[in-house]
Formats: structure tokens, sequence, C-alpha cells
């Protein structure tokens, strides 16, 4: 099968006018669209369309005050509301995305919660983080450096073994280790 040719058709031509501007007009000038029905088989319903009131604007009186009976307010029973949780979106390698999907898998697989959520995984990887987040010392770690270079694709392994080094660090002090 031939491929189409690229581009505009020849047949195709703008039609601008010579002087002043292009006039488009505006959605509300045109007439609405016509709806055609097509006919309904024997036995069917046949609806009506009711075509909307044209409006026209009136004075409405005011109230008496043996009109504004306020209808008494009865409380709502809600329930507890749920806890906030902020969505963050994750940009993952494929790498990075095999080795989050081996972690979840060895989280189900050998802890007693077979359906452990990614939520609760990083919760506690945040949560180890953050309690090493004193001992952190991140002036050592190189430039990450423009994009796609070596320096760039290490980034995040030097980063890594910076969160390594606070862990263990963090857990010396605490006397675990």
């Amino acid at each position: 099968m031939a491929k189409a040719a690229r581009g505009l058709p020849s047949s195709f031509a703008l039609n601008l006018p010579d002087e002043g501007p292009v006039e488009i007009g505006d959605f509300l000038d045109e007439a609405p669209p016509v709806l055609h029905r097509k006919p309904q088989p024997a036995g069917q319903e046949v609806t009506e369309r009711i075509e909307p009131q044209a409006f026209t604007p009136q004075i409405v009186p005011p109230r008496a005050e043996e009109e504004r009976v306020v209808a008494p307010t009865r409380s709502v029973q809600r329930n507890a509301q749920a806890s906030k949780v902020i969505r963050y979106q994750l940009n993952l390698t494929p790498k990075s995305k095999s080795m989050f999907e081996e972690l979840m898998k060895h989280v189900q697989t050998f802890s007693p919660e077979g359906d452990t959520r990614t939520s609760e995984v990083f919760q506690g990887v945040i949560g180890v983080l953050h309690s090493a987040m004193d001992e952190l010392d991140l002036s050592e770690l190189p430039r990450r450096g423009a994009w796609g270079s070596v320096t760039a694709k290490n980034f995040p392994n030097a980063l890594g073994g910076a969160f390594e080094q606070a862990i263990i660090k963090a857990a010396r002090k605490r006397g675990i280790g």
C-alpha cells in the first residue's frame, strides 16, 4: 500500500482577503446545529426533546416575613476524615524501576505482610534516611554535570553511597551495628 503524500493537499487554499484583517466571527454568532432524528423501529418508545423556553427577565417582589421560614438544620454525620495524602510523581530509569520492583517483590515475599504497598516501602526508606539526616555529608558529592555525561549518570550512585554512610553512622551512634 502506497503512503499518502506528506503535507497539505494541492487543492488547499487559505483564501485570505487582500486588505484588512481576517474576521473569523464568534461561535455565538453561528446558528445552533440542527439535530436530525433517526427513525425509530416500530415498538420502541419515542422520546420528545423539550426545547428550552426563552428567558424573560422579571423583577421578583420581596418575600413577606411569613414566607421566610428557615428550615431546621440537621446535623450531618461525617466519616472520619481521611488522612491528607500528598501524591508525588516519581520518574525512574528502567534500571531503577526494575530494582524497585525487585525490592517490592522481596518485601512482599519475605515480610509477614504479603500485600505491602509501594507507599509503605517508600515511607520506610524515607524514615530511615530522615533519621540519618544529621549524619548525611553531601560536601564530597561530585557535581552532576551535563545531561548524559558520565558524572550525571554516576550522581545517583554517589548520592546512594552518601545515604548509606549516613545510615551506618547513625546506626553506630544509636548502638546498632
